[in-house]
């Protein structure tokens, strides 16, 4: 899945969602925002060959026809069309419920377990339930008297057993509502073997994201109309049917629904056949599945129209099509081009073909996440799947490039073969971030996606991870209502960067040829972290566990503190704490850290460069040396003063010695030391002046996002404000000046990236120049539609944001109403970023209510409180208005913990007053926090590195900028 947030990756959900997302270059805080900008985009499919695919599954479930006289059904209950004509095998019981032999884990228990589900879904799109039939096939581990299921919101209407030829109703059933359980009491022992469990039973279709749920659009004559579409990742498919919801819990499935004939169905495999129910109702039947995990479950109805493209390079064709609502198909045009790409790349790199004949894309208004990897039918937010050429901001395009690769991966990493339980899910999640941008890449590689990796994704995790409210990569999930509080940037983000690190540290090719190995070993099956670090020490000869365990399974990174003394460089690693607190109980870690020494000096003879103990020393190099070369290892440097000053010389002289990604690193390292306070914030500064050649976007990207944080964080400091703000003018009047505004035709992807860059940073800073031509070009645009071109899409925000934050009243009514009137859900966005800008207190109030309002779609608020949280003006009142309205938020959210959590988590983001800690901390006293409490806790945390950070540094700050005439 992929996150999407506002904080998501642009190189991923994700939240990410989290990637599709958009950063901050005000948010480049300890917690999960990330560096760079606010207008970023970035907030997550199967393989195997078909042949083996049909040798691997043999087993054909009961018809419905043996089991009609059960219960009393609607008649196309008795179509056995819903049976795929295919043999597929039964699932290995061994697979079922390893996760129950973990005593702290709340599961199901281990002594039944499914193998087959035949699933009947009838949707009411306009009474907004569904009616439900399943019939699961059941593997009996242990004589039992009682079966114990998920379920949750669904009423059961009737339930039998069928064992030993005889049908049984159950004499007792129980609820667990905290567990979402049901238990069937039977009088009779079921036996050891096989049985047949039924249900038919009802469900809701809410609007709350979650499960089976309604999706609401406007059609062309301006009708509210309605979709229905599932999401199940992490527990939610016990919404939709009553199943083991658990991802050891495999089974396979024969999915059927009945709709109106008008509509469209969709779900995981092809077509098998269409019945006709009545004149009005059709009944859909689909092909079985491969044994999967219920969260990958899918399907969808409604009036979707697609456009189709097929694998060229496969073996065995894929088709592939992207679905949408009735006129925006060629918007999923170049989603569209990159999946038989993307597909055909990961089958080579893999050495396994993607395993279904079929991969469909979905847009859905209405999503929590960015993107979700159900396998054969990938659902996605709007933003994240759609992108118009010529109406679209070009960092949609990257977003959508890298959000398909990342669901794509997943169909390996996570269908095929999935995480054992959900302390891994990093398995799934950091691996397809590493593997979707190794793909985007190879794709586009003058992106320059890898060096974006380093300002975004990296930093985004080692930003959490510098936090004592931080979990490590591989964390202990015991109860299911945890598990969305680890969809996040450690699980994301820190993760895909420890398997670039080791990927780089063993090789590329060795890396691949371990996967190679895990997959093929593991595939259809659950696997643990452990198993992949067997297949890639296996692979590579080394002991990769012994290099990754504290990486993965220990809270935290390293920070290595260099100095130079007689001659000698010594290095010594020890925890990192954007607090600059470390206890001595906290720092007992020694990482295994690949040093990245270049030019590498001689006295260190591993070849890796690996330091595994505390420290070590070599003599001091010639010239400028670099730790971290290609900014590969997971880790902060600090270097001595001297150090720095030859590496910024370097810089600034053009040396190849600092490339792109170091020139990019040394700037996340040392601002961030700045923020902890392991460095004077002056001394950022001091480097920053050494950037002053600097032309490409990557590094700016930083620069600018890192030095717009200081302005944000000291903004209640009148002085270091309006002298940082000076600072920026500075900093980026050459490259105004030489990007202007216009969007040359044939100008390189990366240059158009960068123009929007600027602009926002000067427009920020009060430059001049910029403020006058973003008023100018934003009166024309208001005026007259055939002037459209004058604001271009990929610099709008900014012009935006510009406007508001230097007008009032007028403005703010014309880009409301730019937002009202948007076509598309990504012009939407823009409008909602830009719109929290705005000053005056009157019109603050009217942005936070529109949060709310039936105008933005739920999962929108976050682009309403990231454009609040990165405007001084409205920070605290924005804060305010969340404790004002936590009732409803936590209604309205009560299916989307994360969602929730980010409420409390984007207000305070860019807040440096110590005060508000108390404030926040008494606020939730009374409340109920387990669902967000990590949320809740970096928070406070995020409050503490700020507020420390401001009353450490004002006075010398302000020194310095007296000093250097700002």
């Amino acid at each position: 899945m992929r996150p999407h947030s506002p904080s998501s990756p642009s190189s991923s959900f994700l939240f990410f969602f989290f990637l599709l997302l958009i950063p901050f270059s005000t948010l480049a805080t300890t917690n999960t925002f990330s560096s760079s900008s606010l207008d970023d985009n970035s907030d997550h499919l199967y393989e195997q060959d078909a042949d083996t695919l049909a040798n691997n599954y043999t087993y054909e479930p009961p018809t419905f026809q043996q089991h009609q006289q059960v219960f009393t059904v609607p008649d196309f209950i008795n179509d056995t069309s819903a049976q795929s004509p295919s043999s597929q095998a039964q699932p290995d019981s061994t697979m079922c419920n390893k996760a129950s032999s973990k005593p702290n884990r709340v599961v199901l228990p281990a002594n039944v377990a499914p193998s087959h589900y035949t699933l009947t879904i009838t949707p009411d799109l306009k009474e907004f339930t569904f009616g439900g039939y399943v019939e699961i096939d059941l593997i009996i581990h242990e004589a039992t008297k009682t079966v114990q299921i998920n379920t949750k919101d669904l009423t059961l209407k009737t339930t039998t057993i069928e064992f030993a030829d005889k049908t049984h109703e159950p004499v007792s059933t129980s609820f667990d509502d905290h567990r979402d359980t049901t238990t069937f009491t039977f009088e009779s022992e079921i036996p050891k073997g096989t049985a047949v469990l039924r249900i038919l039973y009802d469900g809701i279709l809410s609007d709350k994201m979650a499960g089976f749920y309604r999706s609401s659009y406007k059609d062309a004559e301006g009708n509210t109309k309605y979709m229905g579409v599932t999401q199940f990742e992490a527990t939610d498919a016990r919404r939709a049917f009553p199943c083991w919801d658990e991802p050891a819990a495999k089974a396979t499935y024969s999915i059927s629904l009945v709709i109106p004939t008008e509509l469209v169905a969709l779900s995981n495999m092809p077509i098998a056949t269409i019945t006709q129910v009545e004149p009005e109702q059709k009944t859909v039947n689909f092909e079985k599945t491969p044994i999967m995990s219920t969260y990958l479950v899918a399907w969808a109805v409604g009036e979707f129209e697609y456009i189709e493209t097929t694998t060229t390079k496969l073996e065995k064709p894929v088709t592939c099509r992207v679905y949408t609502l009735p006129g925006l198909k060629e918007q999923g045009r170049f989603a569209l081009e990159i999946t038989p790409k993307v597909l055909e790349y990961f089958s080579e790199i893999f050495g396994t073909a993607y395993p279904l004949p079929k991969l469909d894309h979905l847009a859905v208004p209405d999503f929590d996440a960015g993107a979700m990897e159900n396998w054969g039918l990938v659902t996605y937010r709007t933003v994240a799947l759609l992108f118009d050429e010529k109406t679209s901001d070009l960092r949609f395009k990257e977003q959508v490039a890298v959000t398909v690769a990342h669901e794509i991966a997943h169909q390996w990493f996570g269908n095929l073969v999935t995480m054992e339980w959900w302390d891994h899910l990093w398995l799934n999640e950091g691996f397809a971030t590493w593997v979707g941008t190794l793909a985007v890449d190879h794709l586009f590689p003058e992106w320059d996606t890898w060096s974006t990796f380093v300002v975004d994704d990296m930093q985004r995790g080692v930003g959490l991870d510098s936090l004592r409210s931080s979990h490590p990569i591989e964390v202990p999930v015991a109860d299911p209502h945890e598990i969305h509080q680890i969809f996040d940037a450690i699980s994301y983000s820190k993760g895909a960067s420890v398997i670039r690190m080791l990927s780089s540290w063993l090789t590329v090719d060795v890396f691949l040829a371990g996967i190679r190995r895990y997959l093929k070993k593991h595939e259809y099956e659950n696997a643990t972290t452990d198993d992949l670090w067997n297949a890639l020490s296996e692979e590579s000869k080394i002991d990769v566990r012994e290099f990754m365990n504290t990486w993965t399974r220990v809270i935290g990174v390293p920070i290595l503190n260099i100095t130079e003394a007689d001659g000698v460089v010594t290095v010594e690693q020890h925890r990192f704490l954007s607090t600059n607190d470390v206890k001595p109980e906290e720092d007992e870690t020694i990482w295994w850290v690949p040093l990245g020494v270049h030019p590498k000096p001689s006295s260190i003879v591993d070849p890796n460069q690996t330091l595994k103990s505390r420290s070590l020393t070599f003599e001091v190099p010639e010239g400028p040396y670099l730790f971290n070369k290609h900014y590969s290892g997971v880790f902060r440097t600090n270097y001595p003063p001297a150090a720095i000053g030859r590496i910024g010389k370097a810089i600034l002289e053009g040396s190849d010695l600092v490339g792109l990604s170091d020139r990019a690193g040394l700037v996340a390292d040392i601002a961030s030391l700045s923020k902890s306070g392991h460095t004077a914030t002056s001394n950022f500064l001091d480097l920053v002046q050494y950037y002053k050649n600097e032309e490409t976007y990557v590094v700016w990207e930083l620069l600018a996002g890192r030095v717009g944080e200081i302005a944000s964080i000291f903004s209640e400091n009148e002085r270091i404000s309006q002298g940082i703000k000076h600072f920026q003018r500075n900093l980026v009047d050459r490259m105004v000046q030489k990007l202007g505004w216009e969007f040359p035709e044939g100008e390189d992807y990366l240059t158009s990236r960068l123009r929007n860059v600027i602009l926002r940073s000067a427009g920020r800073a009060g430059h001049d120049a910029t403020v006058a031509e973003a008023k100018r070009r934003f009166a024309l645009f208001v005026s007259d539609p055939a002037q459209d071109s004058i604001l271009h899409p990929s610099i709008r925000q900014t012009a935006f944001e510009i406007v508001l934050s230097q007008g009032g009243e007028e403005e703010f009514r014309h880009v409301l109403k730019y937002f009202h009137a948007a076509p598309k859900q990504d012009q939407q966005v823009i409008a909602l970023l830009a719109l929290g800008f705005v000053q005056q207190p009157e019109l603050i109030a009217e942005v936070q209510a529109l949060a709310i309002s039936e105008s933005v779609r739920p999962q929108d608020i976050f682009y309403v409180l990231a454009g609040l949280a990165a405007n001084p003006a409205s920070r605290r009142p924005t804060w305010e208005w969340v404790k004002s309205n936590w009732n409803t938020l936590s209604e309205r959210y009560k299916s989307s913990m994360s969602m929730l959590g980010a409420c409390v988590k984007y207000p305070l983001s860019q807040s440096s007053d110590a005060a508000l800690i108390k404030d926040v901390k008494e606020f939730f006293a009374d409340k109920d926090t387990k669902d967000f409490q990590r949320a809740l806790d970096q928070s406070i945390e995020g409050l503490d590195v700020n507020s420390a950070w401001v009353a450490r540094e004002q006075e010398g700050l302000s020194e310095w900028l007296t000093l250097n005439k700002y």
